[in-house]
């Protein structure tokens, strides 16, 4: 172990280390494909890998937005478009069936 991880303080950096950094290298490696690399090259594994820290933390502002806030404006677009859809198709089932009296 380096020096600087021999005091009490140290070995708790390195510990906390262990869970925090490995964890989200893990992630990456399992979820987002970044056990090998689908490119050759350097330039385009270094697009990839920005990419995919790009859809991590993405993955992180979206926990840290007020989650019930985010699912009540869905929830609100949603319902509007659902809305919508039943307007589109109950004045197509109109004109349909004004036509089939005629």
């Amino acid at each position: 172990m380096w020096p600087k991880y021999a005091s009490g303080y140290g070995k708790a950096l390195y510990k906390l280390r262990g869970t925090v950094i490995e964890g989200i290298f893990g992630q990456v490696k399992t979820y987002h494909g970044m056990a090998r690399s689908k490119f050759r090259a350097l330039a385009k594994v270094e697009i990839q890998f920005l990419m995919t820290a790009c859809a991590l933390n993405l993955k992180k502002m979206v926990k840290m937005l007020d989650v019930y806030e985010v699912k009540a404006k869905i929830s609100k677009k949603f319902t509007d478009i659902i809305q919508v859809v039943k307007d589109v198709l109950w004045n197509s089932i109109k004109k349909r069936s004004s036509k089939c009296l005629r």
